[in-house]
């Protein structure tokens, strides 16, 4: 129980850091590193949900929540990302918003994400105890 909740927890941490991280960057830099940056930071949460047992064939796809609470927080920093973008004030208003959708999206993916915890696999020697 512990070990899912640390890893449940990480598994949020890691999310939401690459999340304000790609929000702090794309809003400071120039258009041709934003398209490799950004094809890093959609590339890495993938690699990390696959590590962490979240995509895979046992996870089951249709898990949905009734409340748009993590959409709505991403698409509201994803808009004052590009409402700032090649403002005056980007070079410190973007690191300050990637840190505030980092602590964001981490309290809420906390609240209301979902976290696929794997069946352990018991022999059938197991079984039979």
């Amino acid at each position: 129980m512990i070990k899912t909740r640390n890893r449940r927890n990480n598994y949020w941490l890691t999310l939401a850091a690459c999340y304000g991280l790609t929000i702090g960057v794309a809003t400071t830099i120039a258009m041709p590193w934003l398209l490799i940056v950004g094809g890093v930071f959609i590339f890495f949460p993938l690699v990390v949900g696959y590590l962490f047992g979240q995509i895979g064939i046992g996870v089951r796809g249709n898990v949905m929540r009734d409340s748009p609470a993590i959409t709505l927080p991403a698409a509201a920093f994803s808009l004052i990302a590009i409402l700032l973008r090649d403002s005056p004030v980007a070079g410190w208003a973007g690191p300050l918003l990637g840190l505030a959708s980092f602590a964001g999206m981490y309290l809420c993916l906390r609240r209301y994400g979902y976290f696929h915890a794997p069946e352990k696999k018991t022999s059938t020697d197991q079984k039979a105890l």
